[in-house]
């Protein structure tokens, strides 16, 4: 029995270590990915209709982590999802910018932040995400890739990061149009 309060103990400590650097980071990504920001970065500063092409498992929305938190996934498993699905679009979009692009300093920033942020989490076991992660590393034809919009994508990233990290980190509440945002589909699916 005081194995296993001991176990907790250190489970409980361990957890609250974790937490506080994490909620720092993610602050600091809440900060980077502000309307104002994601708008004149992924939209202002690129040419009209520009898309870029990317996996289907790389458009990670609201509704994608609805489905499988309702699979029981766990949210620390989906923030690793979430790490790495950004990580790899940020990528693709530093690759994708020529050297003097105004954007290419923002997105080389919020690549940093996920690569620290990613240093914190762990790897994960559930088949599902194991899956998904699988496929994001096989390479397939452009065919196979969808257009989506650099704003599209960190708009994604940024209601996603609001719905994984709300309860343990106290994010700051979105914009007011963002939360009237009828596309938003985060929004209370948890409660």
């Amino acid at each position: 029995m005081e194995s296993a309060v001991l176990f907790l103990s250190i489970l409980v400590l361990g957890r609250a270590a974790v937490i506080p650097n994490e909620c720092k980071i993610t602050e600091v990504l809440n900060d980077k990915l502000q309307y104002e920001k994601r708008l004149m970065y992924m939209s202002d500063y690129f040419p009209l209709d520009y898309k870029f092409l990317v996996k289907h498992e790389e458009v990670l929305r609201c509704q994608n982590i609805t489905n499988l938190r309702n699979q029981g996934i766990p949210v620390k498993e989906l923030r690793y999802l979430w790490g790495i699905v950004n990580e790899r679009i940020l990528f693709k979009m530093k690759s994708a910018l020529p050297g003097r692009h105004p954007s290419l300093q923002y997105v080389t920033d919020l690549a940093a932040i996920f690569k620290e942020l990613l240093k914190i989490r762990q790897q994960v076991s559930n088949e599902i995400i194991l899956g998904i992660l699988t496929r994001l590393k096989v390479p397939n034809d452009v065919a196979d890739r969808k257009p989506v919009r650099p704003k599209a994508l960190l708009d994604n990233c940024f209601k996603v990061l609001h719905e994984l990290h709300r309860e343990d980190c106290s994010l700051s509440n979105p914009r007011s149009d963002f939360l009237n945002d009828t596309s938003h589909q985060c929004i209370d699916m948890f409660d």
